[in-house]
């Protein structure tokens, strides 16, 4: 899931919207593994870990890119989820599933299976309403931060 915007005429200090937004990912409680700046560009890349994560399937990472100039730049923000990598393999899931159960002639694996396809749909919808909502606070923190020039 990623998404995109473009901004034109808002004079923002990118460097400033920058750490802003770096601000607000770690106060989500993402711990950032990737952090570089060049002259007009920003990337950002910051995960979070754990068992109970993986297990409910929860966001567990984020990639921020910053590019352009302080009048005219882009904005990417790509969410990951468990969800979004294993709700395209649920099928491959199912049937290996009732493959197993058949073979073992129990009905063990089908509930599993089930389990897994629920919290991929959960995870999936999660990760997009997160990602709805952060790049709302994107877009509002570069409301603040626009500085139109004068004409």
């Amino acid at each position: 899931m990623t998404k995109v915007g473009t901004f034109e005429n808002k004079n923002v200090d990118l460097a400033k919207l920058y750490d802003n937004i770096k601000k607000m990912v770690v106060a989500e409680k993402f711990g950032i593994t990737r952090d570089e700046t060049t002259e007009n560009s920003y990337h950002l890349k910051a995960n979070k870990t754990g068992v109970t994560r993986i297990i409910v399937g929860a966001i567990r990472n984020v990639e921020l890119v910053i590019a352009g100039e302080p009048d005219a730049f882009a904005v990417t923000l790509s969410v990951g989820a468990w969800g979004r990598n294993l709700a395209l393999s649920t099928a491959t899931a199912a049937t290996t599933g009732y493959v197993v159960a058949t073979i073992a002639a129990t009905a063990v694996a089908a509930p599993a299976v089930a389990v897994g396809a629920i919290a991929a749909a959960g995870s999936y919808v999660s990760a997009r309403n997160f990602e709805g909502d952060f790049f709302d606070k994107i877009k509002g923190e570069i409301n603040k931060l626009a500085k139109p020039k004068k004409k």
